[in-house]
């Protein structure tokens, strides 16, 4: 007992001064945002108490979570409870490999790991952890629950709830600064650290950039309890965007057989943070410490990794290099073109590098003989994200058993070479280069983005083929016996019969639904996902620009669509155009004019 107050000793309070100079400015901060709020109400003419609580509740955020965070696919869901509170992590990797435990930033969750648990697990038992107050985790609403001491109490008690004697941290933002905090309190449970952009607390509150949205006026703003959380949940949406907006460019993380979005990685923040208290548990980590400070003198003493990119503009690039005056044995990692999430944004370097950092010589030998899967990387994770949603959509009753032309495709598609990752070599060329800013480390960098923009434009065409060919595919089922060019009018019912290709699916969810109270929202993202594509087939088909398909009335475009074999490589001998309702009743009016000509 007496260890662990010793080593807690190292935390120390900033001055009372400074504390009560933090909270004047916090008065003032709050009181603007009053008079703000104040000001929107008599511009409104409105009572200014219902105005602000319809300012404050107003949301259009989801009330449940996206599929592709409650599945198993990136691993198991498993829950921790610690006296008061109940923590969620996710669980990946054999259980007999060293542990590597993920802390994420804020605003983020465990998701925010999502290109590194498949990496990691070839190697390590990786655990994602939800911090207290995030996401899943119980969120308690006193601000003493989210001190240093309590935070990193908390931790050592999880680490020792799942049997971990020590363990590898890789920690990002508000993670990180736990990360190094826990490594100066309890450094005989942790390996190795990996500080993701992120300073050492010492040099991080007083150091921040004015243009960073978290800069030392949000700090102080944000320490009068209540009044920030209902600001921020009436500014989520702005600022979950500006913090991640590199996940926009990300674009889809699912998408469905047929084309349609089923799930947008920007929905995983958007449910984490779309109710008050989902603000107040992070709010209260940045309560607290902004007054601590570790004591001078501390250095910590297991291998260090500081990594960050070259544009980050949350946090300083001398302050987070400066950090490594507080490391015994350092290595200092800038990756270029990569803002404040280099685990997000350059995922597939960031990676390399923290594997050779864990790990060694030993990566390098290892990577060679290990498979590549269809959940490593970005492609191949993109690549199993089209194949998971086609082959496990929802099985209700009898489903419609899969056609030869549907599997050609498929096969085509995930057989192909652009699944095998061409980059194996310079990477470990990369992983070898020692200078960040050497020539030869800088050419090669822009040779693997150079690849990667490359697979990026194949996965897009892949993803193409497979919505196209899977529709293709229904039409040459059903016209397996056909002869003849359809006529204008057969044209449309076949296509209206292809509109009403998900009825009985829908029927089988609306009975499953009906059976008991409880499974009322069972499918309901599927049924969601369903009646968007069907309604925007039908409004494309009925009044808008139509659906891209072959032109089957005419006889040379039928007969090469009967002797298609069903493969994603041969689509592109296809010609295909945009069949409307509209365009068929053209097409019937001229053919009976035509008619009528040869009559006379």
């Amino acid at each position: 007992m007496a260890n662990q107050k010793r080593d807690y000793d190292v935390l120390q309070v900033v001055p009372k001064w400074e504390i009560a100079k933090i909270y004047l400015r916090c008065l003032l901060a709050n009181f603007t945002i009053l008079l703000k709020w104040l000001y929107e109400s008599v511009k409104c003419k409105v009572n200014p108490t219902a105005i602000m609580r319809r300012t404050i509740e107003r949301t259009d955020f989801p009330n449940k979570p996206p599929i592709f965070m409650t599945d198993t696919n990136l691993g198991r869901h498993s829950y921790v409870k610690l006296e008061n509170t109940k923590l969620h992590f996710i669980e990946a990797g054999n259980r007999s490999n060293p542990i590597v435990l993920l802390l994420h930033g804020f605003p983020d969750c465990w998701f925010g790991w999502r290109y590194q648990i498949p990496e990691l697990t070839h190697y390590f038992h990786v655990i994602a952890l939800d911090l207290k107050g995030f996401n899943d985790s119980d969120k308690p609403h006193w601000r003493f629950e989210y001190t240093p001491k309590k935070v990193c109490e908390d931790l050592r008690k999880f680490l020792i709830a799942i049997s971990a004697k020590s363990v590898s941290i890789i920690g990002h933002d508000l993670g990180a600064t736990i990360g190094w905090l826990f490594a100066h309190t309890n450094p005989e449970m942790v390996d190795k650290f990996v500080s993701v952009s992120t300073p050492h607390p010492n040099l991080l509150w007083d150091n921040l950039p004015k243009s960073s949205p978290f800069n030392r006026n949000w700090l102080e703003f944000v320490q009068l309890p209540m009044l920030p959380e209902m600001e921020l949940k009436h500014t989520a949406d702005k600022v979950l965007r500006r913090c991640h907006s590199h996940v926009a460019k990300e674009k889809l993380y699912l998408s469905g057989t047929n084309g349609t979005l089923t799930n947008n990685l920007m929905e995983a923040y958007m449910y984490s943070f779309c109710q008050t208290d989902d603000w107040r548990g992070p709010l209260n980590y940045y309560r607290n410490f902004l007054f601590y400070r570790v004591r001078d003198g501390e250095i910590i003493q297991c291998p260090c990794l500081i990594i960050t990119g070259n544009d980050d503009r949350f946090y300083k690039l001398e302050s987070v290099v400066k950090s490594s005056e507080y490391c015994e044995n350092f290595i200092i990692k800038i990756i270029e073109q990569c803002g404040r999430a280099p685990h997000q944004e350059m995922a597939t370097e960031f990676n390399s590098t923290v594997l050779k950092f864990l790990i060694g010589k030993k990566y390098s030998q290892k990577v060679t003989d290990v498979q590549p899967t269809q959940t490593r990387g970005l492609v191949g994770r993109m690549f199993g994200g089209i194949g998971s949603v086609a082959n496990n959509t929802v099985k209700l009753g009898n489903n419609l058993r899969e056609t030869e032309c549907l599997r050609r495709v498929r096969n085509d598609l995930f057989d192909s070479p652009c699944n095998k990752m061409p980059k194996q070599t310079v990477l470990k060329e990369l992983a070898k280069c020692k200078h960040p800013k050497s020539r030869k480390t800088l050419a090669l960098t822009r040779k693997v983005k150079k690849i990667n923009n490359r697979e990026k434009i194949k996965l897009g065409h892949a993803a193409k083929a497979n919505i196209v060919g899977t529709k293709l595919a229904w039409f040459a089922e059903h016209l397996i016996e056909r002869q003849d060019p359809l006529s204008p009018a057969e044209y449309e019912t076949l296509i209206t019969e292809y509109l009403k290709r998900f009825d009985a699916e829908l029927e089988q969810i609306k009975i499953v639904q009906s059976i008991g109270k409880h499974r009322a929202t069972q499918h309901a993202a599927r049924e969601a996902a369903i009646k968007t594509t069907i309604e925007t087939e039908k409004l494309n088909f009925n009044s808008g620009g139509g659906i891209e398909l072959p032109d089957l009335c005419n006889a040379i475009h039928f007969k090469l669509f009967q002797e298609w074999d069903g493969s994603a490589a041969t689509i592109q001998h296809l010609k295909l155009k945009f069949i409307s309702k509209k365009m068929l009743l053209q097409e019937a009016l001229s053919k009976k004019d035509s008619v009528d000509k040869m009559d006379e």
